[in-house]
């Protein structure tokens, strides 16, 4: 699976910038889509290309005349959409960026229209809302016109959210008056459309288009002729009325949201000139060169305001800070309105001030023009969201003015320039154009920057409505941020603690505001409020973000996080604190949280009761855990195996001293209400200090912990925790006791917040995990992590949240933690407390840490060497083994344990059975106790014994063969192998006696026969005798199925065999019991085949797998093989079925002629050719033509051809 791209990395609010700034139009708000290849259409008759384009989708019959277009961006767009092709969740956190908020203009280029909606996806269609389309005319003077605008339509139907569809129609303006209609009304309109007059047709169309939301229509005019024809009279009349009759006719017959464009007057006069005599900024007298400006007089641009009470101030006075109430916000359906019109002001205006700013001598009117834009900023009645598009749509505008004013300097001094901006009339334009210019002013060299940032920040107070300081305030924290002073320097210019100092005074602010936006309006809409205030969230956190730019790990500890959190914890709002407490988390490095932990966390305790405290640490806990495994060994080694080992025997070591010392008299300082103070402190490794004295081990355990095995060892004592680095690494972390604090800020958040058990348990995940990456080789760490949680889980047995789904899945992942980070499987288990923890859980939890310790101890072919190894993974294996009842005092809604085998159980029982092959100690004698071990706890099982059991009995046979192989070197060997035997005997009679359906009883018998050629082969004739003995008892009792009697006989010959250490006495016993067996099988071929398949009981052949050669002297009774041949050939000529007889006749000519070339004297050539005659005689009798007897026949020859290949002295293979 591909990493997920860097830039998802990074924290949201830095993303959101990022898309801002790339795919920004450097001001304007409407892209012109045109297309790449130029235009193309018929020629003119002067061999000059028209601007006519012809669309590239057409009918067949115009296909020739088109080729395939792109579309590309005109003008110097600077936007990077490559980034949308970085990642799937890049497109879709930044496509609105590009399509919400901007308009697209396709002017004439109707061809570059498919292209560009080929290019996006549902998601990005559906963020496309205003449009620009040029048609030419009413009527469509070629082919190519009508499909093109058709094809427009069709494409249009899939923008579901087109907010406003600008059609720019084509006119014809003639030089005066002519004869004919001046200008079409409605109800000439409304003639021509029922006539379906070819002028109107495109309306048709158009009304197909159920998605736009608003269409703007607007006239294009061209010169035209004086009209004499009736095509170009309509035209002309048609012209007029696109703006007025066309406009209503759509609205009121055709359903469609028409309006004409709105055109607001502009004054664009120039004002009286404005002598400036007081140079410079408030607070700051510099001498800077006069500079003659014209401020208007407009009370809505730069109009003065009133004069300081100080005649000799050369700072005008501050008005009435606005916006100090907040009005509620307009209807969302009204909002719509608002900011499309609020939009279309902001519009008109940019494009205003832009042709001022390129015009030489009129920036008094751009700045006109840029103020009466800001001013739209001023609305109370808008969202959140809709203010922020408004926002965007302004800043696009004052970014544009302020590298305007930075490449214009000092052409246009900024100083007088950031002292005239003051003079506006309104406070919201006044401060967005100081800081417009302020920033600017602070690029230029010399320029008073802390004098400056001063200014700015006390000017910004005057805006307390919510929603606008908060936005005002990011747009100073924005433009200042690329000018802000990074040095040490004492002088006007600032250094690093203003820059300090300016961001942390804006935060502040900033959250005062985002908090009182809160506390406004009715009560009713408190949902509402919290849904803007988390919209506008990230403008708060953003200031951290650019703290955590400026400052080095000295300066965020004496002269950052404290006042950050000191703000955080005074608000005492619950959104405000767990936001910026995560900001704090996320965007800081590690190392600093490294060293700041007890400052931090004292903070967290100071919070609201109400602030998720749980998700603060766990956040804190895992970045810090995963900086300890990316900065850690990457590889488990067998050094890391050893070392967990040693850690392990260190533990129990403890644990068992701790267990074996005598428990001291209570007292009243040391009872069990009492929380002891060496809780998180550990006696040392050693019982002896540098100088061989005795240390003092005092354990102590977390209060109420009656699981834990481990009182106080599993903490560090002082010194011992003053040289732990982390993840046993010298880092320069100042050897920060990381686990101790986080488990006492643990403990005391749990006991002082009475935190639920779910988020108990959640935050000692996280703390797991924090010491399993920090601290590899300390297990009494996460010991004490699961002695705390089993304390917790038996206080809350019968609480109902410590069955929830979320408390279940807490509890599951601690215990997987030390399973999967763990070296051996075993170290966890072998953790005093983890099998006490394990055993209380419910069975849903149980079963699934079971099985997948099962599915890791068979993927890695783990090893079971130890008997201590054996019953950890038996104790965690029980779940699996059998589905016993959950204990007594669990919640009696938890899940149920299932009474049906599924397919699931079924697969569990199959690891069970492939875990009895890790048996593989050492030494036999261990590896006998692990099998009895392992059959204790398996039968358990009930049924499931028929699953678990045989592979068990295949290790005994292993076992037994291991124990004959030390027969020279053991001299107990023969003790050894009878009590396997015996106890071999007793798991098979356990199956037999306990496991019923179909196929047990076999089953037993197989294993029976197995057990007995085992003992047989190692020499334990009386044992081999007892095993085949009881497997013809459950021959007996249990087979009854004449097929499954038939196999059971085959399996018992086959078996008796291959045996050698019989004596003649019980081998015959044995072969007869099976050949008398054969004979009274129910069908009749099932008797001719058991009983000539029992002749080879009497002619044992030589093995060479047993080092037997044609000289051993082996067991042969030929006459025995003879009279089971002879009575085979007697059953088989006595079945109804002549093809049956013969199938069978030619099977026991096989018998005879395997017996006659073994050089059995008992059968000779004499009964050869009498049953070769035989079968002829059958063959030629037979009238039946079947496909038995065909089989038959062929396999008759193929025995014929094979004697006579061996050529047989006196053997007749066709008699006459």
């Amino acid at each position: 699976m591909a990493q997920d791209p860097a830039l998802l990395r990074i924290p949201p609010e830095i993303r959101i910038m990022i898309y801002e700034y790339v795919l920004d139009t450097g001001g304007s708000k409407r892209l012109a889509i045109r297309n790449k290849q130029g235009p193309i259409g018929p020629k003119s008759s002067g061999g000059r290309r028209t601007r006519r384009s012809i669309y590239h989708v057409v009918q067949r019959a115009l296909g020739k005349r088109s080729r395939e277009t792109t579309y590309v961006l005109e003008g110097d767009v600077q936007i990077y959409t490559a980034i949308l092709a970085v990642s799937q969740k890049i497109r879709e956190e930044a496509s609105h960026v590009l399509y919400a908020r901007h308009a697209f203009h396709f002017g004439d280029d109707i061809e570059a229209v498919a292209p560009f909606m080929a290019d996006r996806t549902l998601a990005t269609m559906g963020l496309v809302q205003d449009i620009t389309i040029h048609k030419r005319g009413p009527m469509m003077s070629i082919e190519s016109d009508s499909q093109s605008w058709s094809s427009t339509c069709r494409l249009l139907r899939t923008l579901p959210r087109l907010k406003t569809l600008r059609l720019v129609i084509e006119g014809g303006r003639p030089p005066g008056q002519w004869d004919g209609p001046q200008e079409l009304s409605v109800s000439d309109l409304r003639l021509l459309y029922s006539t379906r007059h070819e002028c109107l047709q495109w309306v048709r169309e158009l009304a197909e288009v159920r998605t736009i939301g608003e269409l703007e229509i607007s006239a294009n005019m061209r010169y035209l002729p004086e009209p004499k024809t009736s095509a170009t009279l309509i035209f002309a009349a048609f012209s007029r009325s696109i703006e007025t009759s066309l406009v209503e006719f759509l609205g009121s017959d055709i359903g469609i949201p028409a309006r004409a464009p709105r055109r607001l007057p502009i004054a664009l006069s120039a004002p009286p000139k404005l002598v400036v005599t007081a140079p410079g900024l408030c607070g700051y007298n510099a001498s800077i060169p006069r500079l003659q400006l014209a401020p208007p007089s407009s009370s809505t641009a730069l109009a003065p305001v009133q004069a300081s009470a100080d005649p000799s101030s050369p700072c005008p006075s501050y008005p009435a800070a606005t916006g100090s109430t907040m009005t509620t916000p307009a209807p969302p359906e009204d909002q719509a309105r608002l900011l499309e019109d609020a939009l279309v002001a902001v519009r008109q205006q940019t494009s205003l001030m832009r042709k001022c700013l390129d015009t030489p001598g009129k920036l008094m009117d751009a700045l006109k023009c840029c103020s009466t834009l800001v001013s739209e900023l001023r609305t109370s009645s808008l969202g959140p969201k809709q203010y922020y598009e408004l926002y965007m749509s302004v800043f696009d505008a004052l970014r544009y003015l302020s590298v305007h004013l930075r490449e214009n300097h000092p052409v246009n001094h900024l100083a007088d320039l950031y002292e005239l901006v003051q003079y506006a009339g309104n406070i919201i334009p006044r401060l967005y154009l100081m800081i417009t210019v302020g920033p600017a002013y602070m690029s230029i060299e010399d320029a008073p920057v802390k004098e400056l940032m001063k200014d700015m920040m006390d000017m910004s107070r005057g805006v307390q409505h919510p929603i606008r300081g908060l936005f005002l305030r990011y747009y100073l924290s924005g433009q200042a941020r690329d000018y802000l002073p990074t040095t040490d320097s004492e002088g006007p210019e600032g250094n690093l603690g203003d820059s300090i100092n300016f961001i942390l005074t804006n935060f502040v602010e900033m959250n005062k505001l985002w908090v009182r936006l809160q506390h406004q309006g009715h009560s009713r809409e408190r949902e509402q409020r919290i849904r803007e205030r988390k919209e506008l969230q990230l403008l708060v956190g953003s200031n951290i973000v650019r703290l955590s730019q400026l400052v080095d790990l000295e300066a965020y500890k004496t002269g950052i996080l404290g006042p950050l959190l000191e703000q955080v914890v005074q608000c005492r709002d619950v959104l405000a604190q767990e936001y910026l407490l995560e900001v704090i988390t996320q965007v800081f490095p590690d190392e600093f949280h490294l060293h700041t932990l007890d400052q931090f966390l004292a903070a967290v305790s100071r919070l609201n009761p109400h602030v998720n405290v749980k998700a603060i640490v766990i956040g804190l806990m895992d970045r810090l855990s995963e900086y300890a495994d990316r900065e850690g060994p990457k590889d488990k080694g067998p050094d890391q195996e050893k070392a967990e080992a040693e850690a392990l025997a260190s533990l129990l070591d403890r644990v068992n001293i701790q267990k074996d010392a005598p428990q001291p008299a209570a007292t009243p300082s040391a009872t069990p209400a009492a929380e002891p103070e060496s809780s998180s402190s550990e006696a040392p490794d050693n019982a002896e200090d540098a100088n061989g004295e005795d240390q003092k081990v005092e354990p102590s355990a977390p209060a109420g912990d009656d699981t834990s095995t481990l009182a106080g060892g599993s903490a560090a004592s002082i010194t011992e925790t003053e040289a732990t680095a982390v993840n046993g690494q010298e880092a320069d972390s100042g050897n920060v006791q990381l686990y101790e604090v986080f488990f006492a800020q643990v403990k005391n958040l749990v006991e002082a917040q009475h935190l639920p058990i779910q988020d108990t348990i959640a935050l000692l995940v996280s703390l797991c995990n924090l010491a399993l990456n920090n601290y590899p080789d300390r297990l009494d760490y996460v010991d004490q992590i699961l002695a705390y949680a089993a304390t917790k889980t038996k206080e809350n047995m019968n609480n109902a949240d410590l069955h929830s789904p979320p408390a279940q899945q807490s509890l599951l992942a601690l215990l997987q933690a030390p399973l999967t980070r763990y070296v051996s499987i075993f170290t966890a288990l072998s953790l005093p407390t983890y099998v006490p923890l394990f055993q209380c859980q419910s069975y849903p939890t149980r079963r699934a840490v079971a099985g997948g310790i099962a599915r890791t101890l068979l993927k890695d072919q783990t090893k079971i060497s130890t008997t201590e190894q054996l019953e950890n993974v038996l104790e965690a294996m029980s779940v699996l083994i059998k589905e016993g009842s959950q204990a007594s005092q669990a919640y009696p809604g938890a899940a149920q344990r299932r009474t049906v085998e599924t397919d699931e159980t079924m697969e569990e029982q199959g690891w069970l059975a492939r875990m009895v092959h890790l048996l593989q100690a050492e030494d036999n004698d261990t590896q006998f106790k692990l099998l009895q071990m392992t059959r204790k706890a398996y039968a358990d099982g009930n049924d499931r014994i028929r699953t678990t059991m045989p592979p068990l009995i295949t290790a005994c046979l292993k076992l037994a063969r291991k124990f004959k192989l030390r027969e020279h070197y053991d001299d107990n060997w023969e003790t050894q192998s009878n009590a396997l035997y015996k106890f071999m005997h007793s798991v098979l009679s356990t199956l037999y006696t306990r496991v019923n359906g179909a196929g047990a009883s076999e089953l037993a018998l197989r294993l029976f026969c197995s057990a007995g050629q085992t003992a047989d082969m190692n020499g334990f004739e009386e044992v081999a005798y007892e095993f085949y003995a009881q497997a013809f008892t459950v021959y007996e009792e249990a087979v009854s199925d004449s097929k499954a009697q038939f196999q059971a006989v085959c399996v018992i010959a086959s078996s008796l065999h291959q045996t050698r250490h019989f004596g003649k006495e019980n081998y015959d016993t044995l072969i007869t019991k099976c050949a008398q067996h054969g004979s009274k099988l129910l069908r009749k071929p099932d008797q001719c085949r058991a009983v000539y398949l029992a002749s080879h009981l009497w002619w044992a052949t030589p093995m060479v797998s047993n080092g037997e050669t044609e000289e051993t002297e082996l067991y042969g009774d030929g006459k025995r093989v003879l009279e089971c041949l002879q009575r085979a050939l007697r059953v088989a000529d006595s079945c109804m079925e002549t093809a049956t007889s013969i199938e069978l006749f030619v099977e026991i000519l096989d018998r005879y002629v395997y017996y006659f070339d073994q050089q059995n004297e008992s059968v000779t050539t004499k009964y050869l050719n009498g049953l070769i005659e035989l079968i002829h005689s059958n063959l030629a009798g037979n009238q039946q033509d079947s496909g038995s007897i065909e089989t038959s026949k062929k396999h008759f020859h193929q025995t014929l051809e094979n004697i006579r290949s061996r050529q047989y002295e006196g053997v007749v293979l066709y008699p006459s």
